[in-house]
């Protein structure tokens, strides 16, 4: 007994009663908890990259849908297609299918802007994905949404005029640019959108 009449406890461990002081978790214990929360994780970010890659390709066909209804819409309206389709010669794969160079897509698809800025609308163009870069098959750069690159973000706040831009999708894998690949053909006097 000490002064005050209490009796001092020992440290270290003991044993009450039968049963033993456990300190903490045996590292057995450990490697097994983090294995499962491995495995947890490695499941959540496959399901989440799935359903990214998922939604990016469904944007895309949207995309696609989107303008070639607006490029209907502008035939239906003038006459003619925003580029001169006269003359045009097919592809060397089907000589009734022209496929339109990086420079023309992006004509056409600016001709739908200046409609819509001009009043008259031909598509929903707050829905296009824009880039600087032209959007070609190696590229590795990223768009951004049409009206982030007119208004700017604080994260980027240079503006962008449209007739800086490049029209396009994000694609698939990675969410790269890539523009958009429109073809003509010829004996049906129709333009088709698509992916690259």
């Amino acid at each position: 007994m000490n002064q005050s009449g209490n009796i001092p406890m020992q440290s270290g461990n003991r044993k009450q009663a039968g049963r033993k002081c456990s300190r903490g978790f045996t590292i057995v214990e450990l490697i097994m908890v983090i294995g499962i929360l491995g495995v947890l994780m490695g499941i959540v970010t496959t399901a989440a990259a799935s359903s990214i890659r998922q939604a990016r390709d469904n944007k895309a066909k949207a995309l696609c849908t989107v303008v070639q209804q607006g490029l209907a819409t502008y035939y239906a309206q003038k006459g003619e297609w925003p580029v001169p389709t006269d003359n045009l010669s097919g592809d060397p794969n089907n000589e009734n299918i022209h496929t339109f160079e990086a420079s023309d897509v992006k004509r056409m698809i600016y001709e739908l802007v200046k409609e819509a800025h001009d009043g008259n609308p031909m598509m929903d163009i707050s829905m296009l994905f824009v880039s600087d870069k032209s959007g070609e098959e190696n590229d590795k750069n990223y768009g951004m949404d049409f009206m982030d690159a007119i208004h700017g973000t604080k994260k980027n706040p240079a503006k962008m005029s449209a007739s800086q831009m490049n029209f396009g999708y994000a694609e698939t894998n990675h969410g790269y640019f890539r523009r958009f690949k429109i073809t003509y053909s010829i004996p049906t006097d129709e333009m088709k959108v698509s992916q690259q």
